[in-house]
């Protein structure tokens, strides 16, 4: 069964995840303004200063900059309105979550206590990351964020097919009660793990309307992969969610 999904139904999708890959450039980032003390900056600034110094090598500067900052806004790690002194660019949260990056990034097979530092250091990454979540949570201009639908279903089931996270947007953008939605899942979950889900023109739906949720939800410890369709809610979760009315 082929099921249409306008792009207004799964338009709010982050372009970016916090992957290591992602991690590294945002430590650069943190490590740039920092160096630049408190010169008066704005936005502009950050991408021209990433370019001049030719901050990610083989990667276009002001791209990255124009694709990790938002997410980094509404996570509450980075406050660039106007102007601003460099390195202030990153709050409290944002700057706990670069530090616990690169403790992680530094770690080698040299490092005392090893399995210690690494536990205890992702520990203060997945609390920074969630509550980055429940900052963007808490802020109204992302209320309708598809990724407080997949956290309902995740929360609902423990374990979804991302199928599934696509029906949900289709009925929900139908006018469907969120509970019913959840019912007709239920009564209905291995039929809906065969639809293929299209765009307007017919094409299939790209798994990136899914992917950069899933990822952040993975690299927050709120998750963990079964395969490459379906997730699990890891035991850290149950913990978020007595934060989080959802």
């Amino acid at each position: 069964m082929k099921i249409v999904l306008p792009k207004s139904s799964y338009k709010s999708v982050d372009g970016s995840s916090l992957s290591d890959a992602r991690c590294a450039q945002i430590v650069l980032i943190y490590e740039m303004l920092d160096n630049m003390g408190d010169r008066i900056i704005n936005y502009k600034t950050i991408q021209e200063e990433a370019e001049i110094q030719n901050l990610f090598k083989k990667a276009k500067d002001d791209s990255v900059i124009r694709t990790i900052f938002p997410l980094l806004k509404k996570l509450g790690f980075v406050n660039y309105e106007g102007q601003f002194p460099a390195n202030k660019c990153f709050t409290d949260l944002g700057t706990q979550f670069v530090l616990a990056t690169r403790v992680l990034n530094n770690i080698t097979i040299e490092t005392p206590n090893k399995q210690e530092v690494v536990e205890r250091t992702k520990s203060i990454k997945y609390n920074a990351q969630r509550q980055g979540l429940l900052n963007m949570y808490k802020n109204a201009e992302f209320k309708n964020h598809n990724m407080w639908l997949a956290l309902k279903l995740l929360k609902e089931f423990r374990t979804i097919k991302w199928n599934e996270f696509l029906y949900a947007i289709y009925r929900v953008d139908k006018g469907v009660d969120f509970e019913n939605v959840i019912n007709e899942i239920k009564n209905k979950r291995n039929e809906i793990s065969t639809y293929e889900f299209t765009r307007e023109d017919g094409a299939v739906i790209p798994t990136t309307c899914y992917s950069y949720i899933r990822s952040f939800l993975e690299e927050a410890g709120l998750i963990s992969n079964t395969s490459k369709n379906s997730s699990t809610l890891t035991i850290d979760a149950d913990e978020f969610f007595s934060q989080i009315n959802l």
